[in-house]
C-alpha cells in the first residue's frame, strides 16, 4: 500500500457497503446476520461463500479466499490495490490525499506502458513498414480482413535478435529488466538479452478492461521444429490460466446473445467473428481451466465449446464439463465435421460455420453419440468401452431428471435395462468415495486434519456470533483445551468483555492485525442451521474437554513408554497423572 494516511483508506471501506458491490457480481442470499453465495474464486455446488455487513468482510470455507472489499475487486476485478482504491473512492465520493504510489504499483505501470507501447510498436511493423508485408501475405491467405486486424490490434514481430528490445530500451528508455518483466525479452547472460518474439504475427492480449497484458505470437517460419504458438510468460498482469482472447471486444456481443462459443486460438476466434458469429472466445489452447470458467460464468451460462476436432480437443471437452457442472453451466458441443478446425471451416465456409454453432447439441448427447459410433455396442469390448468413456460422466450430471434422460438413451443404445446403467453409476461413485475416504483418512494421519483445531474455531464462531445468549457459560471453556495459538487470544479477549451487548467493531479495533483473518474466520461462519446454541455449545466443549484428556493421555503413556532406568522416580507421578485422566475420561463418557 502506498503511502497514504490509514484513515482515509478506512473511510473509503466504511462508506462502501461491501454486500451491495459483491452482490452486484456474485448472487447473495440473507443467512442470518451474513449474506451467503456460490464462491466466485472456485468451482462449488454447494454455497460456502459469507459476506458479513457488520465486518465488511467476506471468508470462503471451500477455498479459503478473504477480505475486504478492496481485496474482493483485486482478486475479483484483477485491479491493483490502488485501482480498487480509486474505483471505490469515486463511488462514495471520497477525494484521496497524498497517494504516493508502492514500488509494485509503479512497476506494474512500467510494465503497462512497456506492453502498450509494445503493442503500436507491433502495429505499425504490420500495417506500415516494409518488413510487415510477409505477414500481411500471411493474414490475407487466412482470410483475416482489415477491420479485423484493427480490431484487434494486430502486430508483427520481425525477424530480428532486437526489434522491440531496442525500440523500448535505447528509444524509449525502459530497464533491460522492466522489458524482460513485461515479458518481451529474455536475458541470456550478463548484460545480453534478445526479443522473445521474432518473425511472429501478434496478438495483443488484453484483460476485461481492454488493458493489453501479453501476447502470444504465431510464428511465420515453416520450420517444423519452430513452435506454432509462443505466449507471454507468467508475469504481473498476464496469467494464461485466466485468459479468454476475444473476451473484451466480443463482450457485448456475449451478453446480447446470451451464449458463448469457445475455440481454442486465435485464429480460430477472430474468422468467427467475421463469419457472424461474434459471441465467442478463445481458452489460449485445449486446456480448459476452473480460472476461465468463473469468469465466463459472468457474462452467461450458456456454452459451447468448439474445439478441434482431434483427441487432445475432445477430452480438453470432457474435463471442461468437470468443471463447467460445478458452476451449473449449460454446455453445448459444435460439431466440426470434415476433420478441420473451427478457424477453417468460418474462412471458408461461414454459413455452414453459422449452421453448425446453431446446431450445437447438449454435451450428454454428444458424449453418447460419439462413444457408440466409436465402438460396437453390440459387442462386450465394445459395450464395455462405451461405458467406460460414457459413465464417469454422466455419474456427474446433478439434475436427476436430465440424468434419467440420457440413462434411458444410453440404455437404449447398449440394448440393456436402465436399471444396469444406474447400477454402473452406483459402482462409479461408491469407488470415487473410497478415493476421497482414503484421501482424507492419509490428511488426518498425516495431521493435516486437527479436531482440536477444528472444534475450537467452531466455539469461537458460537461465541462471537452469540455472545448475548452464551455470556455465561463462555468462561466453561478452560483456555488448555484450546491450546496454544489466535483462536485462545481471542477467546481470552472475549472472557475479558465487560458489556452486556457484544459490537463485532468494538471487539476487533482492540485486536492486533495478525488476529484478523482468524476473528473472520469464525465470526463468518454459517450458524444458521443451529436451532439451540446454548446445546451446541455445551456439545463443543464437551468434546474438546475429551479430545484433551484423550490427548493428555496419549502423551503420559507414550512417556512412560519411553522412561530408562535412571528415570524411575518419575514413574510413580506420571502413574498418578494417568489415573486421575483416566477417571475424568470415564466421566465424560458415561
Amino acid at each position: 500500500m502506498g503511502i497514504m494516511a490509514m484513515d482515509q483508506v478506512e473511510e473509503v471501506k466504511s462508506k462502501v457497503d461491501i454486500v451491495e458491490i459483491i452482490g452486484s457480481r456474485v448472487s447473495l442470499k440473507k443467512a442470518g446476520r451474513h449474506f451467503k453465495g456460490l464462491c466466485p474464486f472456485h468451482s462449488e455446488k454447494s454455497p460456502s461463500f459469507i459476506v458479513s455487513p457488520e465486518r465488511q468482510s467476506y471468508k470462503c470455507f471451500g477455498c479459503q479466499e478473504g477480505g475486504d472489499v478492496l481485496t474482493f475487486l483485486q482478486k475479483y476485478e484483477g485491479y491493483s490495490f490502488l485501482e480498487a482504491l480509486e474505483s471505490m473512492a469515486a463511488r462514495v465520493g471520497v477525494t484521496l490525499q497524498s497517494y504516493r504510489p508502492t514500488e509494485a504499483d509503479s512497476r506494474r505501470k512500467r510494465i503497462l506502458e512497456i506492453l502498450s507501447l509494445a503493442t503500436e510498436y507491433y502495429s505499425y511493423l504490420l500495417n506500415q513498414h516494409d518488413s510487415g508485408a510477409v505477414a500481411r501475405e500471411y493474414l490475407v491467405n487466412r482470410g483475416i480482413r482489415n477491420e479485423s486486424i484493427k480490431k484487434f490490434n494486430l502486430g508483427y514481430s520481425p525477424s530480428q535478435w532486437r526489434s522491440v528490445s531496442d525500440f523500448l530500451i535505447k528509444k524509449k528508455g525502459y530497464k533491460i529488466e522492466e522489458v524482460e518483466a513485461a515479458g518481451l525479452i529474455i536475458i541470456s547472460g550478463e548484460g545480453k538479452y534478445y526479443d522473445r518474439f521474432r518473425g511472429r504475427v501478434m496478438f495483443p492480449l488484453k484483460d476485461h478492461k481492454g488493458v493489453v497484458v501479453g501476447f502470444s505470437g504465431r510464428t511465420l517460419s515453416k520450420d517444423a521444429n519452430e513452435a506454432k504458438y509462443i505466449n507471454s510468460p507468467e508475469t504481473v498482469t498476464y496469467h494464461k490460466s485466466q485468459m479468454l482472447y476475444g473476451l473484451y471486444e466480443n463482450r457485448e456481443a456475449i451478453r446480447k446473445e446470451d451464449k458463448i462459443v469457445l475455440v481454442e486460438g486465435e485464429l480460430d476466434m477472430i474468422p468467427s467473428v467475421q463469419a457472424g458469429i461474434s459471441y465467442v472466445v478463445a481458452i489460449k489452447g485445449s486446456a480448459f481451466t476452473s480460472e476461465q470458467a468463473q469468469i465466463i460464468s459472468r457474462y452467461s451460462r450458456n456454452v459451447y465449446m468448439s474445439l478441434d476436432a482431434d483427441s487432445a480437443g475432445q477430452e480438453a471437452i470432457k474435463r471442461a464439463v468437470t468443471i463447467a457442472e460445478t458452476l451449473d453451466l449449460s454446455i453445448r458441443v459444435v460439431q466440426v465435421k470434415g476433420g478441420k478446425d473451427p478457424g477453417d471451416v468460418a474462412s471458408e465456409n461461414p454459413v455452414s460455420w453459422r449452421e453448425m454453432v446453431k446446431g450445437a447439441v447438449l454435451y450428454w448427447d454428444f458424449l453418447i453419440d460419439s462413444a457408440t459410433a466409436k465402438h460396437d455396442a453390440a459387442s462386450g469390448a465394445g459395450a464395455d468401452e462405451i461405458t467406460r468413456e460414457v459413465i464417469p460422466s454422466l455419474a456427474q450430471v446433478a439434475n436427476k431428471v436430465v440424468q434419467a434422460h440420457y440413462v434411458r438413451k444410453l440404455a437404449t443404445k447398449l440394448g440393456v435395462g436402465e436399471g444396469v446403467v444406474y447400477e454402473e453409476i452406483s459402482r462409479f461413485n461408491k469407488k470415487q468415495e473410497l478415493t476421497h475416504l482414503r484421501s482424507v483418512v492419509n490428511n488426518i494421519e498425516q495431521g493435516a486434519v486437527s479436531r482440536v483445531t477444528e472444534l475450537a474455531l467452531y466455539a469461537l464462531s458460537l461465541a462471537l456470533q452469540n455472545f448475548e445468549k452464551l455470556n455465561s457459560k463462555i468462561k466453561e471453556l478452560e483456555l488448555e483445551w484450546v491450546g496454544v495459538g489466535a483462536v485462545t487470544k481471542i477467546m481470552r479477549m472475549l472472557f475479558t468483555w465487560e458489556k452486556d451487548k457484544f459490537e463485532i467493531k468494538e471487539f476487533a479495533a482492540n485486536l492486533p492485525p495478525e488476529l484478523m483473518p482468524t476473528l473472520d474466520q469464525a465470526y463468518l461462519t454459517d450458524l444458521t442451521r443451529i436451532s439451540d446454541v446454548g446445546k451446541e455449545w455445551e456439545v463443543t466443549v464437551h468434546e474438546l474437554e475429551e479430545v484433551y484428556v484423550r490427548e493428555r493421555l496419549k502423551e503420559i503413556t507414550k512417556t512412560i513408554s519411553s522412561l530408562n532406568p535412571s528415570q524411575n522416580e518419575q514413574l510413580p507421578i506420571l502413574q498418578n497423572d494417568f489415573g486421575r485422566f483416566s477417571r475424568r475420561l470415564s466421566d465424560l463418557t458415561k
